[in-house]
């Protein structure tokens, strides 16, 4: 068995860049998932696919970033209107009202 300089210095710089990893079912990641085995330089199907899955969840972030602050704005609204019914109820009930009519002088 021969083997040329040629494949082993391809190969030894396809290691040297890794591998592309790329999950082969974007759906569904898993850390035992399949992946592309191919070299990153030599894959031309899932060419920067780690920025894009990075974009991904940095997007998803901003979102739950949003829905969170959503959350907060309207947990504080549902306190305004807790409190101010409590003060409305305290003014109904410990207010006095004089039902008596105000004396008259008759001359």
């Amino acid at each position: 068995a021969v083997v040329s300089t040629q494949s082993t210095g391809n190969k030894e710089k396809e290691e040297h860049d890794g591998i592309c990893g790329c999950p082969l079912n974007l759906t569904e990641i898993t850390e035992d998932g399949a992946v592309c085995h191919k070299g990153k330089r030599a894959c031309n199907k899932h060419t920067g696919w780690e920025k894009l899955r990075l974009a991904e969840i940095d997007m998803e972030r901003v979102l739950q970033d949003l829905k969170l602050e959503d959350s907060f704005e309207e947990m504080r609204k549902v306190k305004y209107r807790m409190a101010y019914r409590s003060n409305l109820l305290q003014i109904l009930l410990n207010g006095t009202i004089s039902h008596a009519a105000p004396e008259s002088s008759v001359t």
